[in-house]
């Protein structure tokens, strides 16, 4: 990292104690154990022996790092400043997750943080492919409306770059899975997802087309004509041995009674001229209800792949034939009386005994349950196996590798409390010895893959209502990222852009450029964040150089060094905002988008990151596109646009907001007490106004103007306001 002038640290008026911390950020004398999982980044001491959960109680100053703990954000509250001897104090249960593991396994608690992905849409369902084509591991994530986020690969575990695909019109239901393959056997990665309307005929599978790297226009395929069959788990997988991906779903027709279950399979039959794909019609397999998950397996060795199924409500398994050609018989199913309510599957050779075995999640008894397979589609249960505990969630989709080097592939169960649970096999499936560590909060389900292609897995998880995917490297690789979001701006105006940087570490200082178009984006300025300066206190960080450049083609140029201690510094394992960069938005006549980027610095041929008991590595680079947008004035609280504001204009808000009269193109306008807000108060606000001497509507009032933040709510142009 370049050096600079740094400042003194004198001035800093409140106490960390550093003495007190100087091994860990949190060591206590009464301690057991120096609870490095607090924040994986600070140095720790492996302890090994019997699995324990206490609880020990820690003092420390300042704790900046990551969601180690389910839920974790780094602590950013009241300034310390008027007690030098301030200190907070935190009871928390720690948990001992003590295990003797082969060397690079993941059978071990993670010694680094995980590496975070933001997706900006709420994730129903997570896949990973080469939508691009450069071999390099993306991640695609589906929300509930069939928006799709794809955040491409750099080849070291993180991502980045990301852009957003809208499914255009049309979905009118909840997208409820996602799923990657060759659909039509060109090489490309295609994807699909499932979902249905609520009560209409139909339930759909809807497929982009990768073509040379790009995803094409949705396709619509109906499952039904005559029933509202509604898709839950999708798989693409080859079921006739064609070489072209098939599509496989377990629907349920959720308004009859018992909601019944089917196997549904559609068969590619090629590409079409024109574009897409032509599938053959759907056939459904009847059998038990609500299923929740679907496997495709060689389940009895014969080449082709099987398919097994789990019904929560119907609390059955089944197992569905291959006859070669992707037709499909129920071959054998298990009723399970104490209702555990299955819910997730996954395939291997459990028992060692070279046939193919099956393993339950269950989502009521939050258990395991074995199914030991025969070789020809015959199963038996096994005993539950208990996992779960009360408090942490519903047991979500399963995952399985071979985790300990062992031979056995292992389990690994991550529930929506945040705690992720392996239960290793000894080689017998009686997954007797477990492993725990607490992460983000609501995963939807487990993948074992090989993120940075360094031969050993990684763990992936998605993480619906945070948004964000999670990558825990297996090898232990230490990396991180820089990276802008996608921003709306305005022309003319004066707008603010966060720099955010991730690492699976703490982030000690940086070195980082930014490129941007300076025709239509001035910098004026680039200090450091509030995170940075909760992190640092009143003082700042040690270090911070910033060179905006003049030239047309100069890049902004940053250096800075936090000045903690180590073991201190910005979160590991959340996107942190680095910096803020103030810019002059040129006033350009129509909508424009323009690039950001990230950059390597000061003449370096990368970007670096100083991170926590590691050092400087190279971070990779996540450029985002700004969005332009020209501000139309209007008059706040002229909802019907006549120049006047009186009693029409609350007749008119309130007939929109309960769906009398169609949306207006201002709902600026009609948010009339400027909250950002349409709703019953805004008419309140206009009533009140006019007759009972009430505030007044927000700015902009009474006459046209722009406001203060134009680009809360949509307006069009305003006849009113020429």
């Amino acid at each position: 990292m370049a050096a600079g002038p740094s400042r003194s640290r004198a001035a800093v008026s409140w106490n960390r104690d550093f003495a007190d911390y100087r091994d860990s950020n949190c060591s206590h004398s009464d301690s057991p154990v120096r609870p490095c999982f607090l924040c994986p980044s600070a140095s720790c001491v492996r302890i090994l022996g019997a699995w324990t959960l206490v609880s020990v109680e820690c003092q420390y100053a300042h704790l900046f790092c990551s969601g180690s703990l389910s839920g974790a954000r780094p602590l950013t509250g009241g300034d310390l400043k008027d007690n030098p001897r301030t200190v907070l104090k935190v009871q928390v249960l720690v948990l001992l997750l003590i295990h003797l593991p082969a060397s690079g396994s993941w059978g071990q608690v993670p010694t680094n943080s995980p590496i975070p992905t933001p997706t900006s849409i709420s994730i129903r369902d997570g896949e990973v492919g080469d939508i691009d084509g450069d071999g390099v591991l993306d991640l695609i994530a589906v929300n509930g409306q069939g928006w799709l986020s794809i955040s491409h690969g750099f080849g070291n575990g993180s991502h980045g770059n990301r852009i957003l695909i809208d499914p255009g019109p049309g979905v009118e239901g909840l997208v409820r899975s996602l799923a990657i393959g060759d659909l039509d056997a060109d090489g490309d990665s295609d994807v699909a997802f499932a979902w249905a309307t609520p009560s209409d005929p139909g339930g759909f599978i809807s497929i982009h087309i990768n073509e040379a790297g790009t995803l094409g226009p949705r396709l619509d395929i109906p499952l039904d004509l005559q029933v509202n069959r509604t898709p839950y788990d999708l798989v693409l997988a080859d079921v006739d041995g064609d070489g072209r991906d098939d599509i496989i779903c377990c629907t349920n027709i959720l308004d009859v009674t018992l909601q019944p279950a089917s196997l549904t399979v559609l068969r590619s039959l090629g590409s079409v001229s024109g574009g897409g794909v032509l599938f053959s019609a759907p056939e459904h397999t009847e059998f038990s209800s609500l299923a929740t998950d679907i496997l495709a397996h060689d389940m009895d060795g014969d080449g082709d792949l099987d398919v097994l199924m789990a019904c929560r409500d119907g609390n059955t398994f089944s197992a569905f034939r291959n006859d070669g050609g992707g037709g499909f018989t129920l071959a054998s199913s298990i009723f399970f009386p104490l209702l555990p309510h299955p819910y997730s599957l996954v395939g291997g050779d459990f028992t060692g005994d070279g046939i193919e075995d099956a393993v339950l999640g269950t989502w009521m008894t939050k258990s395991l349950i074995l199914l030991e397979g025969d070789g020809n589609l015959g199963y038996t249960a096994g005993l539950e196996i208990p996992v779960g505990v009360l408090g942490w969630g519903v047991m979500q989709r399963l995952g399985s590798a071979d985790l300990d080097a062992d031979g056995a592939p292992d389990i690994t169960a991550p529930f929506s409390g945040g705690v992720v649970a392996t239960r290793f096999n000894g080689g017998d499936a009686k997954f007797e010895n477990q492993a725990l560590f607490s992460s983000y909060q609501g995963p939807l389900q487990v993948q074992f893959i090989d993120l940075d292609a360094d031969g050993s897995l990684d763990l992936l998880m998605d993480h619906s209502d945070l948004e964000v995917f999670t990558a825990f490297l297996g090898s232990q690789n230490v990396n991180g990222y820089f990276h802008f979001e996608p921003q709306r701006v305005s022309a003319g105006l004066p707008a603010t852009i966060p720099l955010q940087v991730a690492s699976n570490r703490a982030i000690e200082g940086f070195e980082v450029g930014i490129e941007l178009d300076r025709s239509l984006m001035i910098p004026t300025s680039l200090d450091p964040s509030a995170e940075v300066m909760a992190a640092t206190g009143p003082a700042g960080p040690l270090v911070w150089i910033v060179d905006l450049g003049s030239a047309a083609g100069d890049a902004i140029q940053l250096v800075a060094n936090l000045g903690l201690p180590p073991g201190f510094g910005l979160g590991a394992g959340i996107m942190n905002d680095a910096a803020e960069l103030s810019v002059d938005v040129a006033m350009v006549p129509t909508w424009t988008e323009t690039s950001i980027a990230p950059v390597a610095g000061f003449g370096s041929p990368a970007a670096t990151l100083q991170l926590s008991g590691w050092g400087i590595v190279e971070a990779s680079l996540s450029q985002a596109l700004i969005s332009i947008e020209v501000p139309v004035p209007f008059i706040r609280a002229d909802a019907n646009d006549n120049g006047i504001i009186n009693i029409a204009d609350a007749v008119v808000v309130l007939r929109r907001l309960f769906g009398i009269d169609a949306p207006g193109t201002c709902l600026a306008a009609e948010d009339a007490d400027g909250d950002g807000v349409t709703d019953i108060g805004d008419a309140i606000r206009i009533v009140t106004y006019l007759f009972s001497g009430g505030i007044a509507p927000g700015a902009p009032f009474p006459g046209c103007d722009i406001a203060p933040d134009p680009l809360i709510l949509p307006c069009t142009a305003r006849l009113s306001c020429p």
